[in-house]
């Protein structure tokens, strides 16, 4: 068998038994993570039900400890919550916060395009361009392996040449991906968050409160009874 050949099929055999041992030790240390998340989130939830006069120091600390991201407000998670999806809301928000602004005052729908995304061809030449862009920075990363048969003599020239092309061109590959994924990922938050859903009841006390599915908080509104 070719020298080259053995070579490319050590390389590929040695990268997908690495990856997989990593992919198996992060699935292994997120089941911790999610346990403690929920935890967290039952008591805090608990809490702000018991105390209505929250503190606005500690509501906004623990909104941001609950959604696991120091940049959002408290309005912002506490509304995203509200959503049917809430864990995907609260990632798809975090992705696309660059294009989205929050607008608790225009009724349900409270996540809007800034002004100047709200077109979708807007959207549409930014979305397109980054994912041609990825494209050819991915054939770039690649390049020197895939036409190692034209290029190259010997097998470590081709692998020094693609560890360069990986060196150079792979950080800017994820930035373009990951600039389309931020704008896809905020259509589908606009797109979908009407699917929130929330339930009025009345008390004994004749009191009217909003139980929003998926949050155990329950949030009074307005008196119904005459004092």
């Amino acid at each position: 068998m070719d020298i080259d050949i053995i070579l490319k099929l050590g390389t590929f055999a040695i990268g997908a038994i690495g990856t997989g041992k990593l992919l198996y030790e992060i699935s292994v240390s997120r089941r911790g993570r999610t346990r403690e998340e929920y935890k967290f989130a039952r008591e805090f939830l608990r809490d702000k039900k018991e105390d209505g006069e929250m503190h606005p120091f500690l509501r906004e600390k623990g909104y941001r400890a609950v959604a696991g991201n120091e940049r959002l407000t408290a309005d912002e998670i506490e509304y995203l919550l509200s959503l049917k999806d809430a864990d995907r809301a609260l990632k798809d928000y975090s992705l696309g916060r660059s294009y989205l602004e929050h607008l608790p005052n225009v009724g349900n729908l409270q996540i809007q395009f800034k002004k100047r995304y709200k077109a979708v061809w807007s959207r549409g030449w930014r979305k397109w361009t980054y994912f041609v862009l990825y494209a050819v920075l991915a054939f770039l990363m690649f390049a020197p392996f895939l036409l190692s048969k034209y290029l190259f003599r010997q097998p470590g020239e081709m692998l020094a040449a693609t560890g360069f092309c990986l060196v150079v061109f792979g950080p800017y590959a994820w930035m373009a991906l990951s600039s389309a994924k931020r704008i896809h990922r905020a259509e589908k938050l606009v797109e979908h968050q009407d699917k929130h859903t929330q339930t009025i009841f009345i008390d004994s006390n004749g009191t009217r409160n909003r139980r929003i599915e998926g949050v155990k908080s329950v949030r009074k509104e307005t008196s119904l009874t005459d004092s």
